[in-house]
């Protein structure tokens, strides 16, 4: 008998139905309605960042279409929906314009339009990363756009809308899809624990939520790599390892060295943090972050309702930081921001920190705090 296969959190928990999409509800709405009232468009164009769902929608879309259930659509059980899930339903044709750009590919797909769909009400074609097609495959590609079949739907999806053909676009209804709230994206993750039958803390949540930046999938990755150190409680200090982060006493007692004016002590702890195998840029996003909590802090009455962070944490925080005047917070997050996205270009990141800590050490000592 042979072992089962592993499947990936992020594909075991796709959304069956519309009800069971994190965020994007502007989105869910109108394609519920229109295939509820028949009233499909023939050419639709996702548009928006990676993760964010666009993939997972236009399936769910092409199940809503050639859904046996007669209300409810999609109902995500019927064998039309568990076919299209499992990537056997002959009129759901997925391509990846990636590897398959070519104008005799697109040429493919035109000349198999043709023909009515085999077992389903709707033909559809979901072709991903629409943007990396040819310009001789766009031409070939329009020509269908503007006298589309019958019985056929084009879903083409794309991070990247500005490097299309703007007739392609003007023939297609366009979604945008939108980054997903950290809290959102958080709840989602939690009904996701729940049926694996673990445990997290909710700030352990919210930092994976932050750390995915909108993107649902760059979330369950994490959380995938967080489950798999076997632990049935997940904390805050799991989520810091499984994303190589330096940590929140390492950062803290960085950022504290600098806002007292003690160079010697942030240069030490800099390299100490590096010494452990830490990214620079890295450290750098968490500092940001440590210095944007402090600032907010002192302009909330309950910070914790926007920082992805415990009470105990924003305690420690707020305790460290007390003695830092808003203005010498804001500068910090500015310059050290402007170091972030400068040294993307630079072969010594690290030593562009030490110069910068240096400076705004030094100047913190000499102005005061």
């Amino acid at each position: 008998m042979s072992e089962k296969k592993y499947e990936a959190i992020y594909r075991r928990f796709r959304p069956k139905i519309f009800e069971k999409v994190l965020g994007q509800k502007h989105i869910v709405n109108v394609l519920q309605r229109q295939i509820a009232a028949g009233e499909e468009m023939h050419a639709y164009l996702f548009t928006g960042t990676r993760g964010t769902g666009k993939t997972t929608m236009a399936r769910l879309l092409a199940k809503g279409l050639n859904c046996l259930s007669e209300e409810g659509r999609p109902c995500g059980d019927c064998a039309n929906c568990m076919a299209i899930r499992d990537g056997t339903f002959i009129d759901v044709i997925e391509i990846d314009a990636a590897s398959n750009n070519g104008v005799a590919d697109v040429r493919e797909l035109i000349s198999s339009v043709i023909y009515p769909p085999s077992v389903g009400r709707k033909r559809v074609y979901i072709i991903d990363e629409a943007h990396m097609m040819t310009p001789q495959a766009n031409n070939a590609f329009l020509k269908t756009l503007e006298e589309p079949p019958e019985n056929t739907v084009f879903v083409l999806a794309t991070t990247e809308p500005g490097k299309m053909l703007a007739t392609i676009r003007s023939r297609c209804m366009t979604f945008e899809f939108k980054r997903v709230p950290s809290a959102v994206i958080a709840e989602g993750m939690k009904d996701i624990l729940s049926d694996l039958k673990i445990k997290a803390d909710d700030d352990a949540l919210m930092l994976i939520s932050a750390a995915a930046d909108g993107s649902v999938r760059d979330a369950l990755s994490i959380l995938e790599l967080c489950v798999s150190y076997g632990k049935d409680h997940l904390v805050r200090g799991d989520v810091l390892e499984a994303i190589g982060s330096a940590g929140d006493e390492q950062v803290a007692a960085l950022a504290g060295a600098v806002l007292t004016g003690d160079t010697a002590g942030a240069l030490i702890k800099f390299n100490e943090i590096l010494s452990a195998g830490k990214d620079v840029r890295r450290v750098m996003e968490e500092w940001i972050d440590y210095l944007r909590s402090a600032l907010l802090i002192k302009y909330l009455d309950k910070p914790e309702m926007i920082i992805g962070r415990s009470l105990e944490n924003l305690t420690a925080i707020r305790e460290r930081t007390a003695e830092t005047g808003e203005k010498i917070l804001a500068g910090h997050i500015v310059k050290i921001s402007k170091l972030y996205n400068d040294s993307r270009w630079s072969a010594h990141p690290g030593i562009l920190a030490e110069m910068l800590i240096i400076e705004l050490s030094e100047e913190t000592h000499t102005k005061g705090v």
